[in-house]
């Protein structure tokens, strides 16, 4: 009896919201780990974009050779 109201049920939410409640606890999962992996992503290019900007900053700190104007930011 259980199984038959927990199929129907199922597709009582399925009928309304076009996903069952364990469907959308799926996909909801499956969101935030694609958050997660966004965000690592984003973290790892974040830290490239600083090195690449500290490394540009080093260049224009060079000690100035004579008659050479300095680099200002």
């Amino acid at each position: 009896m259980k199984a038959l109201l927990a199929r129907a049920l199922a597709a009582l939410e399925r009928q309304l919201f076009g996903l069952s409640a364990d469907e959308i606890r799926y996909t909801i999962d499956d969101v935030r780990s694609e958050i997660r992996a966004t965000r690592a992503e984003l973290k790892d290019e974040i830290a490239a974009l600083r090195r690449e900007i500290d490394a540009l900053a080093g260049r224009e700190r060079e000690p100035q050779r004579d008659g050479e104007p300095t680099a200002e930011a």
